[in-house]
């Protein structure tokens, strides 16, 4: 920056033609460079902070929290424990439908085997 603060100090004493005054003017010119960086600097900084606790504030809400995890974790097993129970009542079921199955084949035999029989009185008589 000094390199340019004495381009400035040139360029001011090129129009004022006194040293003293170009030396009043860049210096004037310099310090209010050097309070624009400062306040620039300061207002950066502040905005960084607040940019930054916004940014925080937006992810922690779009993060699942433990309450969450609990709360999905809870629902998941109730609706394990639904499902198994559907289950177990689609066992009996069929469980049933089977033992109906069986029974009516049971009488079918016992039924077949009372017609053979009489078949074979009939036929032996």
């Amino acid at each position: 920056m000094a390199i340019a603060y004495a381009k400035l100090y040139e360029l001011v004493y090129k129009y004022v033609q006194d040293k003293e005054k170009a030396e009043i003017i860049s210096k004037a010119i310099e310090e209010f460079i050097k309070e624009n960086e400062q306040r620039i600097d300061k207002r950066f900084e502040e905005s960084k902070i607040i940019i930054k606790n916004e940014l925080k504030d937006e992810l922690k809400n779009e993060l699942a929290t433990k309450e969450d995890i609990l709360l999905t974790k809870t629902e998941l097993k109730n609706e394990i424990e639904l499902v198994r129970e559907e289950m177990k009542a689609m066992k009996e079921e069929i469980l049933r439908y089977i033992d109906n199955k069986i029974n009516q084949i049971k009488i079918l035999i016992i039924i077949v085997i009372f017609a053979i029989i009489l078949t074979i009185k009939m036929l032996l008589r």
